[in-house]
Order: C-alpha cells, then structure tokens, then sequence
C-alpha cells in the first residue's frame, strides 16, 4: 500500500506538469490565432483607407491631386511590404512569431500615422 501511495505521488507531479503545459500552450495557440485575426483586421482595413484615399485623389486637382497620389503611392507600396509578414504570421514558430508581430505592428503604426 505504501508503494501504491509513493509510486501515484511520482506520477502525478508528471501528470500536473504535462496538463499545464498543455492547458499554456493551448492558450498560446488561442492568443496567437486571436492576435493574426487582428492583424489581417488592421491590414484590411488600412487597405480600406487607401482605396477611399484614392477615390478623394480623383476628385482633387493640380497640386493637392498629386500630393495625395505620392502620398498613396507611399503608403501602398508600405502596406504591399507587410504583405508577406502578415502571412508569414500565420505559419512561424511560437519564437519567430513574436519578432514578425512586432515588426507587422511597427509597420501598421507607421503607416496609421502618415495616412493624410
């Protein structure tokens, strides 16, 4: 009996371990997949504030249409070089997630911040 008792008490420390390491990674996966489906939200929407810029830039003349269209120029090509790090995002390692995350983000700001 009391090898019964020593032998479930070795095991369940392992037990406990494997479940909250299953139970964190879960939640990672869960956060992870919650923070790509923002992303792909900003993303689409910036892609939104460009297509309305650029309707605004047809209504504009001279000087003021073709400070808009440099300025969307810009910002396009900024937001088509986030492309690939968005769906980079979706397929990187838990540790290179981060780093891609944080370089996306930066990138969405910057172009956030320069939207006339």
């Amino acid at each position: 009996m009391t090898l019964l008792l020593f032998a479930t008490a070795l095991v369940s420390p392992a037990q406990s371990t494997n479940m909250t390491t299953a139970t964190r990674t879960n939640s990672t996966t869960q956060q992870v997949s919650e923070a790509n489906k923002k992303a792909r939200a900003e993303y689409s929407a910036l892609g939104q504030k460009l297509d309305e810029l650029k309707a605004k830039a047809k209504t504009e003349t001279g000087e003021a249409r073709a400070a808009l269209e440099k300025a969307i120029a810009q910002l396009q090509k900024e937001l088509d070089d986030l492309k690939p790090m968005l769906d980079n995002l979706q397929t990187a390692t838990t540790n290179a997630w981060g780093d891609i995350k944080s370089t996306f983000d930066q990138g969405i700001k910057d172009i956030q911040k320069n939207l006339p």
